[in-house]
């Protein structure tokens, strides 16, 4: 017991060592010089295909020639690296964390995953709320995965894997509920590629039970401040679409971190000995290390 008390307190030290928090300030500098760099040229990509649907259907002054517009791009450009890419499989070293989006974008190798994440981005950034709708097939969830964007006239439900937007009878674009509550009716809007069983019968936005006792903890705690509707009607993975932007603040806080335990060391010492000399007048100061 003895011993594994003084390595703890031996792995302390090491670890609150000057000289180690320096070399930890310069890594944490680092990488948080990457991931803002890899932030900035992933929402430069973004911004410039966002930028390019408003300079098109902008004109239209309509919320749903946006949408339309940013759904048919993510199809244009998605399907076309499909069938660059093929079957072949790429092993880029990145966790499912770390992946970056630009990944989805030049690859599509998440499938319709992909889709929803270059589109989500896209409309995110051109200025709509959105939320990924994880839709149930054949009783599982997650079977299909389509993008819910909000209007002044409510949610819009768009599958940017099939170019598909449903229409309703007015003229404007239908909602996920809108198509679930009338199947037969929307269904002679699908194109002949559309796999039948995407058929719109159940959809959720966060898979709470993911990463267990967090996520769970999580959506008790909304259930009781925001209510139960609006917690199954919330989207995780909104939040998480600039990942490299959430890393980036996260290391840059613990390089800030790690300056004021320096600080805050060397203070404690030269206070340490100011009080010495003014207790002991006579006696001459002594520099030690921090």
């Amino acid at each position: 017991m003895k011993d594994l008390k003084s390595n703890v307190k031996l792995v302390g030290r090491v670890f609150l060592n000057r000289y180690f928090l320096f070399v930890l300030n310069g890594f944490l500098l680092a990488a948080a010089l990457l991931f803002y760099m890899h932030d900035a040229y992933e929402h430069n990509i973004v911004t410039a295909l966002s930028s390019n649907i408003k300079r098109q259907y902008s004109k239209y002054n309509s919320e749903d020639s946006l949408l339309i517009g940013g759904l048919r791009l993510t199809h244009y450009l998605e399907e076309r690296r499909v069938i660059v890419f093929g079957p072949e499989e790429i092993n880029d070293g990145y966790t499912g964390i770390l992946q970056p989006l630009t990944n989805d974008l030049l690859t599509a190798k998440g499938a319709c995953g992909s889709y929803a994440l270059v589109l989500g981005s896209i409309l995110k950034d051109i200025g709509f709320k959105i939320r990924f709708a994880q839709m149930k097939v054949d009783n599982t969830w997650g079977g299909h995965i389509i993008i819910e964007a909000k209007t002044k006239q409510g949610w819009v439900a768009l599958d940017p894997s099939f170019n598909l937007a449903f229409v309703k009878k007015d003229g404007t674009l239908a909602s996920f509920q809108d198509v679930h509550s009338d199947w037969n009716y929307f269904k002679n809007q699908l194109p002949d590629n559309y796999k039948r069983e995407y058929a719109y019968d159940d959809v959720r936005y966060t898979n709470w039970e993911k990463i267990p006792v967090i996520l769970p903890g999580i959506r008790f705690i909304l259930n009781h401040t925001i209510g139960e509707e609006a917690t199954n009607e919330m989207s995780i993975r909104v939040f998480f679409l600039r990942k490299y932007r959430i890393l980036y603040y996260i290391m840059l806080s613990l390089y800030l971190y790690s300056w004021y335990r320096i600080v805050r060391r060397y203070a404690r010492k030269r206070n340490a000995v100011r009080k010495t000399l003014t207790s002991q007048p006579g006696k001459r100061m002594v520099y030690r290390r921090a």
